[in-house]
């Protein structure tokens, strides 16, 4: 499962969905294009896989991506969780 934390400035991805296998996980691929697209207005601060910290200070983009982050979750709770803090 991933695990999101969502803070009023970041967002951080642990652990893998584990929906098919590594490479070929669309769960995951979504995950880290949404992280990717919200590093534009920000900065990656940790990427390794499995684990990535995106910061921003751009609420609008952060509140875009986090709404994109959610509607995985609902297609597919049983691989993401989201929390927010």
């Amino acid at each position: 499962m991933i695990h999101i934390t969502v803070t009023p400035n970041s967002i951080e991805a642990i652990g893998h969905a584990d929906y098919d296998a590594h490479g070929k996980d669309i769960i995951c691929s979504a995950i880290s294009i949404l992280m990717y697209t919200l590093s534009i207005r920000g900065h990656m601060d940790k990427e390794e896989s499995g684990h990535a910290i995106v910061v921003s200070e751009d609420k609008q983009a952060l509140e875009l991506i986090v709404e994109g982050l959610k509607l995985i979750e609902r297609n597919y709770p049983q691989y993401v969780e989201v929390i927010e803090c």
